[in-house]
């Protein structure tokens, strides 16, 4: 089962991937209706079955079950890539940035594992859940997002310990600079990052104003824009996924350096991250990323 990012985000390629290789997918889709959505109906094949699964909503979820059941084919993996980012620092996101972000990532993803568990123990089959390099570490102007990446780390590794006594594989992938490849900064994307600055500017307090100022949090989005306007391919994140789905000897965890630069440095971090004192760590993602200035 492949569950989509976005319409035409890594979800939508893999299912395609897949099909090609002959597999049955379910693939997972917020609207029928979206581009995406119709890109794969349009291939009018009888092993690919395009389902609205909005992973936030338990109802939605259950009639997925329904579905997969009523084929009467089994399952053998689930493929979690359901996830939105979400801009902005601590000190100017909202609490309610977090916990939207938090559902579809997070809480998104256990809803649909617990959900199809039961089918996944009976063909000692995979679970593969999408995460990214930034679940190994923190970044500034990101926590929204990656509190729940790091939430996806942890969650995996007991699920993997746990799934052992069945035969159950668990793997995460953790793409690095893959932004660019992917939907999540999409145009409809763009307009909801827009809103939630806005929004965390009109509830920020007057002390907060006057520290960062209004060009501060014009800035975050402006980035985003940078970034939406490059292109990277997702191959080497679909070759991994499709590497945990069908190696007799999957990997836990696979980290996939990606950007345009030779070395992706996100992914060289996640590798080295854990064996670095927080003073040269902190020191590394202060030159990378400039937090140490209100200047952006």
């Amino acid at each position: 089962m492949t569950v989509d990012k976005l319409c035409l985000g890594i979800g939508h390629l893999l299912a395609k991937r897949l099909h090609d290789l002959g597999y049955t997918v379910y693939a997972g889709v917020l609207s029928k209706e979206s581009p995406g959505a119709k890109v794969l109906q349009a291939r009018q094949s009888d092993r690919l079955h395009v389902i609205k699964l909005d992973v936030t909503k338990d109802d939605d979820v259950q009639k997925a079950l329904e579905y997969v059941n009523a084929t009467g084919q089994g399952l053998w993996a689930i493929v979690n890539n359901a996830a939105i980012n979400s801009p902005g620092e601590v000190e100017l996101a909202t609490v309610d940035q977090y916990r939207k972000c938090a559902e579809v990532n997070l809480y998104g993803m256990i809803r649909v594992i617990k959900t199809f568990l039961p089918m996944i123990r009976k063909s000692k089959g995979r679970i593969v859940n999408v995460s990214s390099v930034k679940g190994r570490y923190s970044w500034p102007c990101n926590s929204v997002y990656i509190v729940t990446k790091h939430g996806v780390e942890t969650m995996s590794d007991s699920l993997r310990l746990e799934m052992k006594k069945f035969g159950v594989n668990v793997s995460v992938i953790e793409p690095g600079q893959f932004t660019e490849a992917t939907s999540i900064n999409g145009p409809e994307q763009m307009k909801r990052y827009k809103k939630e600055i806005d929004c965390m500017w009109e509830q920020a307090s007057e002390d907060v104003r006057e520290t960062y100022g209004r060009p501060y949090f014009d800035a975050i989005y402006q980035e985003l824009e940078i970034i939406n306007d490059r292109r990277l391919s997702a191959d080497p994140v679909i070759n991994a996924i499709e590497d945990s789905l069908i190696n007799v000897s999957p990997k836990a965890r696979y980290v996939i350096g990606g950007s345009f630069s030779v070395v992706d440095e996100l992914a060289v971090l996640a590798k080295v991250y854990n064996f670095l004192p927080e003073f040269i760590s902190d020191w590394i993602i202060e030159k990378m990323t400039g937090c140490g200035s209100l200047k952006r």
